[in-house]
């Protein structure tokens, strides 16, 4: 059987178990295939806040094995050897979450040889624990981890709450945020992990990548030179459109703060592919930022047009986790991205002190999602809100406003009033 066969096997970078039904052997069994063998990582949510454990276990009776256990103390890892059981790691106040439908995840990495363990998002900035297994030994030497590569399926104890996640691979690296062409990307860039090229993104993000990453997709035009200083002018002056639109969305977002406001105004229709209008040019000025919120599910792609843009990263949407794993800040004409299981989490701000930060906003779901939730979640003054994704103008016409303020200043030395 050759490699171009359409009978070969293909091995899918992730698959979704769907929510228990009743009678459903998972219930009692437990056990989660893995998609390649010694290799994976397997995430869920629990339907009850109790403690529970997932198993790894070669495929003999009373085999070598690991199991991890996670319970109000901490996360704590077992290792079975010649038949007898012994605590090989505990992690306190890594154990259940405060936060009932957290996501819980474990990574198996024969290959790398180490065990990872977190909670929200798959990814290292989001490990609470790691058990190497020491160094590969040299050829010939025995391997007592050998057994691990072999390792079809594990067991869970705990009855999950909603889906099953399976990704054919481990946990390795965080993924690169920031996205450039594949013609400029360095090879010191490329091992140093600090960017990534379009190819290496879902089909979806390469999408809405190609649809605003062209040179000319830009906010200045020779038509109106002057578009970021019109915008940065309507945000000071107390007349100005965006000036007065940013004042009566100051309660938007629950309590009255006018610095949680930013401007959307939105690019052709909403096609039913996507959380609201798919391209939004989103207008930040200094100091505002917005709630931590996610986005729905969808895949997204960010660029900047102007300004910089601050970006903090959530394990999850939660009040449990207010504390981002990351921060980074994006310049004029970088593109980051979004997935539906990377980068939802996030608050956007605008730490620069003197220009506002202008982005296009790209969101669409992929074609494997039925769901399409139409809300953007956000952590409001209670609980969790849900945001229409709304607009305040559409481009051609806010661009027209833009312009005609500008004109009706200019030569007038109007910078702002107080």
């Amino acid at each position: 059987m050759t490699h171009a066969s359409t009978e070969a096997f293909q091995a899918p970078a992730h698959l979704s178990l769907p929510p228990l039904t009743e009678g459903d052997a998972r219930d009692t069994q437990g056990k989660i295939r893995l998609i390649v063998d010694g290799q994976g990582t397997i995430g869920f949510s629990i339907a009850e806040q109790a403690p529970f454990s997932l198993g790894i276990f070669a495929d003999t009776i009373d085999g070598p094995g690991f199991r991890w256990e996670i319970d109000g103390e901490g996360a704590h890892l077992h290792e079975r050897r010649y038949g007898e059981w012994r605590r090989m790691l505990s992690v306190a106040g890594a154990g259940l979450d405060a936060e009932p439908k957290c996501p819980y995840w474990f990574s198996i990495d024969t290959l790398n040889r180490v065990l990872r363990y977190g909670k929200g998002e798959t990814r290292l900035g989001c490990m609470w624990a790691e058990y190497p297994l020491g160094s590969k030994p040299r050829p010939g030497d025995d391997d007592y981890y050998r057994w691990l590569a072999t390792v079809e399926q594990v067991e869970l104890s705990a009855e999950h709450a909603g889906a099953v996640d399976i990704w054919r691979d481990p946990v390795t690296v965080d993924p690169p945020l920031r996205i450039v062409p594949h013609d400029e990307i360095t090879m010191d860039q490329m091992a140093k992990g600090e960017l990534t090229v379009p190819a290496n993104l879902t089909a979806t993000c390469q999408q809405l990548y190609d649809n605003v990453a062209g040179k000319a997709f830009v906010l200045n035009t020779p038509d109106f030179p002057q578009f970021s200083e019109a915008i940065k002018r309507s945000i000071l002056t107390k007349r100005g459109w965006c000036y007065k639109t940013l004042e009566r969305k100051a309660s938007e977002f629950g309590k009255r703060d006018p610095d949680k406001t930013y401007l959307r105004i939105t690019m052709g229709q909403n096609q039913g592919d996507s959380p609201g209008i798919p391209f939004v040019m989103e207008i930040w000025p200094v100091d505002h930022y917005s709630p931590i919120h996610n986005h729905g599910g969808a895949d997204a792609v960010i660029k900047v047009l102007h300004g910089a843009i601050t970006v903090d990263m959530f394990p999850m949407l939660s009040k449990c986790h207010l504390k981002p794993f990351a921060r980074a800040t994006f310049e004029k004409d970088e593109v980051t991205w979004i997935s539906p299981r990377l980068n939802q989490f996030h608050q956007l701000r605008n730490l620069g002190r003197a220009e506002p930060c202008i982005t296009i906003q790209c969101y669409m779901y992929a074609e494997n999602n039925r769901t399409h939730y139409p809300y953007f979640d956000y952590l409001n003054d209670e609980d969790i809100g849900h945001f229409d994704p709304d607009s305040d103008a559409d481009y051609l016409a806010f661009k027209a406003i833009m312009r005609k303020e500008w004109e009706e200043w200019s030569g007038k030395g109007a910078i702002a009033e107080s």
